[in-house]
């Protein structure tokens, strides 16, 4: 890819990554978000005669699974509050897919630059077989 296309690759993914950062601050950034996920489970309770030991398990119920100084917790959600956590979890979710796409167009604009770099890079022998010190070009900051 030339230098020209690679310029504009950067603009057109800047142009996408500030789309993508106005809508995290507009939108997400004032609602509140649940870490972690809530799960749904159906559970038995193995007293005998029941209908959950022939398969026909109790539930649904919600939990919400987090991570605690490196480890899993398992939080019983109250029913009354199902909804809300929902809500509140898959607001958590949109946030942080906003921040990782912003973060993979990060990645690919870091990219490009570093193949400006090595397009643009000379060594000292370049300097001496061509006598790029006294060339404009190679003297040209912007």
């Amino acid at each position: 890819m030339n230098i020209s296309a690679i310029r504009k690759k950067i603009r057109d993914l800047s142009l996408e990554r500030f789309k993508l950062e106005m809508q995290l601050a507009k939108g997400l950034s004032r609602k509140k978000l649940l870490y972690g996920s809530v799960v749904k489970k159906f559970k038995a309770c193995n007293k005998k005669g029941c209908k959950c030991t022939k398969g026909a398990l109790h539930g649904p119920f919600y939990y919400l699974t987090y991570k605690q100084d490196r480890k899993t917790k398992m939080v019983f959600i109250k029913k009354h509050l199902w909804e809300s956590s929902i809500k509140l979890n898959d607001n958590y979710r949109a946030f942080r897919k906003l921040r990782a796409d912003i973060t993979k167009i990060n990645k690919e604009i870091l990219a490009l630059f570093d193949e400006i770099e090595k397009a643009n890079t000379v060594s000292i022998v370049d300097i001496e077989k061509t006598n790029l010190m006294e060339t404009k070009v190679f003297l040209e900051i912007s």
